[in-house]
C-alpha cells in the first residue's frame, strides 16, 4: 500500500505537470505553497525543482538548466537558485 507521503508527492508532481502543460504560473504557485506547508510540518514533499522555472537561465519547467557565463549548473543539472525553496 502507498503511504500518505508518497501520495502527496505524486499529487504535487501532477499539479506541476499540469502547470507545465497549461503554462499556468498560478498552479506552480499553488504547488509551491503546498511544498512550504509540508516542509513547515516536517514532511518531505519530494523533488519538485524541475517543475519550477529557472531564475538564472530561463529554463522552462520540466527542462534542465543550461550553463551561462559565470553560472555553471550543479551536478544535478540545475542552478542552485532553482532548487532552493522560495
Amino acid at each position: 500500500m502507498t503511504d500518505a507521503g508518497e501520495l502527496a508527492r505524486d499529487a504535487l508532481q501532477q499539479i506541476h505537470r499540469a502547470a507545465v502543460r497549461h503554462r499556468d504560473p498560478e498552479l506552480h504557485r499553488a504547488a509551491n505553497q503546498i511544498v512550504r506547508a509540508a516542509m513547515s510540518h516536517g514532511l518531505d514533499p519530494g523533488p519538485v525543482e524541475s517543475y519550477r522555472p529557472c531564475p538564472v537561465c530561463g529554463a522552462e519547467p520540466g527542462q534542465l538548466c543550461i550553463n551561462v557565463p559565470g553560472r555553471p549548473v550543479d551536478p544535478g543539472g540545475m542552478h542552485p537558485e532553482r532548487t532552493q525553496p522560495e
